[in-house]
């Protein structure tokens, strides 16, 4: 069991972490991932190539955001708060060197238009009112015309209000957009631009504490980069390939896991930041545990009518991973129900519910099931939007998945992602897919029929199970505790699972989980004994918080405690 010490280094990071900066410049500039939206080519330009009047041609192009289509085709209004942000950063980093047309331009871009969002999920109102505030704090005199003509003075006082309480709020209750591998970075970009340019101490010192706070939640759970277990709101990249997650380039950037050649795109405001995390973040970034450390978390609901929240929901959701040597399995394990129609029908947006993953093969080596949803509305390997039709549970090392699937659903099936070529070996019974690399096994076992699917894009990835009532179950275990993966198998084996299709109770014994049962009603046992639920925010060796308290201790190896207080 993991036993906190005491410090007995202090880690030189500046140097390192600024070589790793160069080296993400330089592969962003090779790959030129420049788009509309990111804002990448003039800050490049501005940062690293030296050339000021590009750079100001490409800023003036964005700040005209309102007078073109969508890059994309979408509503103007869609992304406009992404446009912000990078305007906001441009504004507050280079303004010496911005030509008159171009800060006419982006003022005419804040002050003209309304650039906040059609789209009410958190990270839109966070864009929003960062760009909103660096804005109206530096031009305090002039009339932001489709903000009721407010004066950039009345506006920036209002805004600095909301985002302290804004973060103090998910720090007290989990970010309900949770352990999101890609929205991370919106919110990280606005993190950084808050931290580095709001010239409020109390708003920084907010800010700092958060950015500790995130690295260090999702590097408790993660190896090498790769962040496991649930997560809310993913994007297929990122639900396929753990190194396309924005989580992997924080990784590298700030704590040096993982493979810097794979990392071709970052927030730019990280990367000009003077923001470093502390020195314990480090070591949980780097610490591997000798046994299992279960983790614990409790995270607001996602949904569209309380962001800040004034008036926040009753609900949560509860979260639990499992960390070893040499796998990371994590899992949501209750969610509560959401109070009304327009909410509930946002439920599982994007969410991945459980995930598996196997050190010794590579980002990609990692196994789910999920229940598609509408393609029309998401796409194959995102949640199910409007569903919502899984119940998910785990205990130790082994996920209960159950699906009750409506008949209006235009998919009566579950499937897996379990990709052959990344594991070591994969062996078929009629019931349970084996996966191994040389550190660690798997065991997917399925109570319908199963088969691969025939889709030549997904072949030898995706595994398809038909049937409306349906259930999976994966068990996964360190290598080093079998004799040979033959042996791993013939446990799994000789375990027993079932499902009641009449009550929808999936039931699993198992030699090392023990007798786990889930129901479509809530409820979930182990070894005849109802679970209790974990109420904290954090509950693992590493990050303790009470639900609701604004304060957070990190317990790092061969450090003393850290509090960070919100």
């Amino acid at each position: 069991m993991f036993r906190p010490g005491i410090q007995q280094e202090s880690f030189k990071i500046m140097d390192t972490q600024r070589e790793r900066g160069d080296r993400i410049w330089s592969q962003m500039i090779e790959h030129e991932n420049y788009s509309d939206l990111n804002l990448l080519e003039p800050v490049a330009l501005f940062e690293r190539l030296r050339d000021d009047a590009g750079a100001n041609r490409a800023v003036y192009h964005m700040a005209g955001w309102f007078d073109r289509p969508h890059p994309t085709g979408r509503d103007i209004r869609g992304e406009c708060d992404f446009a912000a942000e990078k305007l906001a950063f441009v504004l507050a980093r280079y303004r010496e060197r911005l030509e008159p047309d171009t800060l006419a331009a982006i003022l005419r871009f804040f002050t003209q238009f309304n650039f906040q969002s059609i789209y009410d999920s958190e990270n839109h109102h966070l864009l929003f009112h960062s760009s909103r505030f660096i804005v109206a704090s530096r031009f305090p005199e002039l009339e932001f015309r489709n903000f009721e003509g407010r004066t950039g003075a009345g506006i920036a006082a209002e805004d600095l209000v909301w985002l302290k309480k804004f973060l103090r709020f998910r720090a007290r209750r989990g970010w309900g957009e949770f352990d999101s591998t890609c929205y991370i970075i919106p919110d990280w970009e606005c993190m950084c631009l808050l931290f580095d340019y709001s010239g409020d101490a109390e708003l920084r010192r907010l800010c700092e504490n958060m950015m500790n706070l995130l690295l260090a939640d999702f590097m408790q759970e993660s190896f090498e980069g790769c962040h496991g277990g649930a997560h809310g709101r993913i994007y297929p990249p990122e639900a396929l390939d753990y190194a396309k997650g924005g989580s992997y380039a924080l990784a590298y950037f700030y704590c040096g896991v993982g493979d810097g050649s794979r990392v071709d795109r970052a927030p730019v405001e990280a990367l000009t930041s003077e923001f470093v995390p502390r020195p314990e973040i480090l070591a949980i970034a780097r610490w591997n545990p000798t046994g299992e450390i279960q983790i614990f978390e409790r995270k607001h609901l996602h949904n569209l009518s309380d962001v800040l929240p004034e008036h926040p929901l009753a609900g949560s959701i509860r979260k639990c991973t499992l960390r070893s040597r040499n796998y990371l399995i994590g899992s949501v394990v209750s969610q509560d129900d959401y109070p009304d129609a327009i909410s509930r029908g946002y439920a599982c947006h994007q969410q991945h519910d459980w995930d598996a993953f196997l050190r010794g093969g590579s980002t990609r080596s990692r196994i789910f099931t999920h229940h598609p949803g509408d393609f029309g509305e998401h796409n194959r390997w995102t949640g199910d939007l409007c569903c919502r039709c899984g119940q998910f549970f785990m205990n130790r090392s082994a996920v209960l998945s159950l699906y009750n699937i409506p008949a209006d659903q235009p998919f009566q099936y579950i499937h897996a992602y379990l990709p052959k070529a990344e594991f070591f070996d994969v062996i078929e019974t009629p019931e349970v897919v084996f996966a191994s690399t040389p550190m660690a096994y798997a065991a997917l076992i399925f109570l319908n029929p199963w088969r691969w699917t025939d889709d030549y894009e997904f072949e030898g990835r995706e595994i398809i199970s038909d049937g409306a009532v349906n259930a999976a179950i994966c068990e996964v275990a360190e290598a080093a505790d079998y004799p040979s993966f033959i042996d791993f198998q013939k446990e799994i084996l000789a375990n027993s699972w079932s499902l009641d299709r009449d009550h929808l109770r999936l039931t699993y014994v198992s030699n090392r989980c023990g007798a786990l049962e889930l129901g479509a009603d809530g409820s979930r046992w182990v070894d005849g004994v109802p679970v209790k639920r974990n109420d904290r925010l954090y509950d693992s060796p590493l990050i303790q918080s009470d639900w609701d308290s604004g304060i957070v201790t990190i317990t790092a190896p061969g450090f003393e405690k850290l509090t960070l207080e919100f």
